[in-house]
């Protein structure tokens, strides 16, 4: 089967480059692994809607008045397909407390305009959306998984469903694909860097020790230098009365998330907490060691990630079957929204994650527990391993061509976003870039 354009993945990037594209007369086709577009998009699905939080525009070639710009157009496309009107982070006066609160216990808290829509609505949202793209002619492969890419004069993709040729190509397949697309840039000799990568945990706690806070801001970015070493560490992705979850086997491993629905809500919270580690010589590989750490912790978990109470972990303990729920110990005040037998194991998160992780991770709980009393609790639950891919950074011009000539990356797995405003607005730069060529 032959298209002019061809996107890989259908989140975000996929949706608004075919979006902008859809008049211009080109045959496009999206091919996508799964059922649904998968990640942050079908996965919670909040909206940042503050160029600070959801890319990086240096990398993007792009200036804040631009990106302000783009961000209101995706805005109002959501809204057209169904998102909730109501717009969280508005009362600037009690963020600006919350803020000065964070700077005297040594954090910065970066706020943003957001929008929640829910994994439960998410899902209509995009059935929408694709209906409206299906009207203009625009194809989409579901369950068709590209195993390899080839370019001779053309594109050449190998898929379970048979082979696509196209002129122009997009790769965007997410975090989940980041590992894949950089070996595909390998074989077609794609420029690519090493970046940061996110390692951490997921907390899970009552949710009216967290409300005051995501009562004003719903997803909070706690930004912490820790004391130990000066590293970087991050709250990220926090689901008022939500549920943690796990996302699919990757190769060898299963990484824990977390997501909330809009008409179902739980009694917790939860939100990851994240250090950013770089890498320099002699190894730079940022991808390998987060995958190392990922199955490690799998490893020990016998296969399945790893839960602790938060008592064990700051004394240095393993969590166990027999004491996990201990009135004693008050471990019974909370209650897992996951099945800590079928899927997930108790056990000791720093018997996997290197020390100066679990160092860092540590100094940053301690100040989030003074700006958010209550998040030291020993009843809370800290799961593993919560490590964000997109650390592999392709050298692209300012439409995110790369060096191989009409094809274009993008999304989180392509370390040009950091969610789904981000990754929705690099679809908008792709359209650009192709038009720019036709």
């Amino acid at each position: 089967m032959k298209y002019d354009v061809i996107i890989i993945g259908s989140g975000p990037t996929a949706l608004w480059t075919a979006f902008n594209l859809q008049k211009e007369n080109l045959s496009i086709a999206i091919l996508e692994k799964n059922t649904f577009s998968s990640g942050g998009l079908v996965n919670d699905c909040k909206l940042n809607l503050n160029p600070e939080i959801c890319m990086d525009i240096d990398e993007l070639k792009i200036t804040i008045k631009e990106a302000e710009k783009y961000i209101r157009e995706i805005d109002n496309k959501f809204l057209e397909h169904g998102a909730d009107k109501t717009l969280y982070g508005t009362n600037e006066e009690e963020i600006k407390k919350w803020q000065i609160r964070a700077e005297r216990c040594g954090a910065k808290l970066i706020s943003s305009k957001q929008r929640h829509i829910g994994t439960d609505m998410s899902i209509k949202l995009i059935q929408s959306f694709k209906k409206e793209l299906e009207k203009n002619k625009v194809k989409f492969f579901l369950n068709t998984e590209v195993k390899e890419i080839e370019k001779n004069k053309e594109f050449k993709l190998k898929t379970n469903k048979g082979d696509f040729y196209s002129k122009y190509l997009v790769v965007a397949p997410g975090r989940s694909g980041a590992y894949w697309l950089r070996n595909q840039a390998k074989k077609q000799r794609i420029d690519y860097k090493w970046g940061p990568i996110d390692v951490g945990v997921r907390i899970e706690l009552p949710s009216e020790i967290y409300d005051p806070i995501t009562d004003i801001v719903y997803d909070p970015k706690f930004i912490f230098l820790t004391k130990h070493h000066g590293d970087k560490v991050r709250t990220f992705c926090t689901n008022k009365h939500g549920k943690v979850r796990l996302e699919p086997k990757n190769g060898d491993f299963i990484l824990v998330n977390g997501d909330a629905l809009k008409n179902h809500k739980t009694m917790n919270t939860n939100f990851a907490i994240l250090n950013t580690i770089n890498l320099t010589e002699p190894y730079a590989d940022t991808t390998e060691y987060g995958r190392d750490i990922a199955k490690e912790v799998n490893r020990l978990g016998g296969g399945k990630p790893i839960v602790q109470r938060m008592g064990d972990f700051l004394d240095g303990r393993r969590s166990k079957l027999k004491t996990f729920f201990s009135k004693e110990k008050n471990y019974h005040l909370v209650k897992p929204t996951i099945d800590i037998k079928k899927q997930v194991v108790p056990g000791d998160i720093s018997m996997a994650y290197p020390g100066r992780i679990v160092n860092n991770l540590y100094d940053s709980l301690v100040i989030l527990d003074k700006i958010v009393p209550g998040v030291l609790h020993s009843s809370n639950l800290i799961y593993a391993p919560e490590i964000k891919f997109y650390d592999t950074k392709y050298i692209t011009d300012k439409y995110l061509e790369t060096n191989l000539d009409n094809l274009f990356v993008g999304g989180d797995g392509a370390g040009k976003s950091r969610g789904i405003t981000g990754a929705a607005l690099n679809g908008i730069l792709i359209a650009k870039g192709i038009k720019n060529k036709l």
